[in-house]
């Protein structure tokens, strides 16, 4: 009868180790799974945070035809941030009338105040864009009555990091080219 009573006791404390090990593993998966669960929680709460808007009246898109042969006609737009975070310019992506545009496309970026050293909330971007792509719109524009163009730009920019996280955001327009 000893011997049946020690072999119950080696099970029972093998049945625990068990399960005590089990424990831990499930302990550990389950910090881990609430760790990515707030990480994608601060990163909705994020996307909520930032946004970027064309800026200006969109029928009133300047162009300037370029003056000598080998140069690109140039763009100019602005895009404003309108959100609570500080978005990173360098990470501005273009596209016109479906057209991807590399980033020797985009000329020029100027913050508006001319105060501002970085793409705050509320502060301008300016966007000047040159490239072969709009070669042939000062010929569309002379062959409309009107003497305009309809592009659709369309932009998108990331966040700065914030606690480790960036987002992207984007914002399209429908715009008319008018000559500057």
């Amino acid at each position: 009868m000893a011997d049946g009573g020690a072999s119950t006791i080696i099970m029972l404390v093998t049945a625990l180790l068990i399960s005590s090990a089990a424990s831990a593993v499930l302990v550990s998966e389950w910090s881990s799974t609430s760790r990515v669960i707030q990480q994608q929680q601060k990163g909705l709460q994020l996307s909520e945070e930032i946004g970027i808007g064309f800026a200006g009246d969109p029928m009133m898109v300047s162009i300037q035809f370029a003056a000598n042969p080998g140069d690109f006609n140039e763009i100019t737009f602005y895009i404003q941030n309108t959100g609570l975070h500080t978005m990173d310019e360098n990470s501005l992506a273009v596209i016109v009338d479906g057209i991807t545009l590399d980033d020797s496309s985009i000329t020029n970026l100027q913050f508006f105040p001319n105060t501002a050293t970085d793409w705050d909330p509320s502060v301008l971007l300016e966007v000047k864009l040159e490239d072969e792509a709009f070669d042939n719109y000062d010929e569309d524009m002379a062959a409309n009555p009107s003497g305009t163009k309809e592009i659709s730009l369309f932009a998108i920019a990331r966040s700065n990091s914030i606690s480790g996280i960036s987002m992207s955001t984007e914002m399209v327009e429908e715009v008319q080219l008018n000559e500057s």
